[in-house]
This record gives C-alpha cells, structure tokens and sequence, in this order.
C-alpha cells in the first residue's frame, strides 16, 4: 500500500514509535521518527512525506500545533495526518 513512500511518525514516547514503525514497516513505507514536534519541523522542511502519524499529547508543542504548522506551510499542507494517543483518561 504505502510501498517506498515516507512516513514521519511523532510521538515522545520511544516505545509508541516502536509500535507504530512495527505497523508499517510491513508495508514497505521508509520510516522517519521523530519525538518532539519541533524535531518533526525539521524532518519534514527535509523531506517530502506521504503520511503523518502524530502524538496528540507531546510536551513544548503538541500534535495538534504541528497539525495547525503542517496546515498552513505550503510544503506540508497536502500530507494527511493521523492523530494518535496512548493516553487514558479515568472517570
């Protein structure tokens, strides 16, 4: 599906990047992490991505910043993005 085309996964916990690349590496996808949002900017003035996986709860700046960022830069606008969480809530 995804075959030689650039993924950028963000997330500051190393182990969801783990698992995440562990997902797409099936797929034949080159693989970028990335576990701030700022280290995500660099990566993507870099590189041209086909998909976005993005933490919504990073510390500094959070997923959905670097959404609002991706969005308004012409670069990056076309890139979908996925919005991940490992986080829980209990009620």
């Amino acid at each position: 599906m995804l075959g030689a085309r650039k993924c950028l996964l963000v997330d500051d916990l190393k182990g969801n990047l783990l698992a995440l690349e562990s997902l797409l590496r099936p797929e034949g996808a080159t693989i970028f992490r990335a576990q701030s949002g700022e280290e995500a900017l660099e990566l993507l003035l870099e590189h041209d991505f086909a998909l976005a996986l993005v933490d919504v709860q990073m510390p500094g700046m959070n997923g959905f910043e670097l959404a609002e960022y991706m969005r308004g830069t012409e670069k990056t606008r076309h890139i979908p993005i996925i919005f991940v969480t490992a986080g829980s809530r209990v009620q």
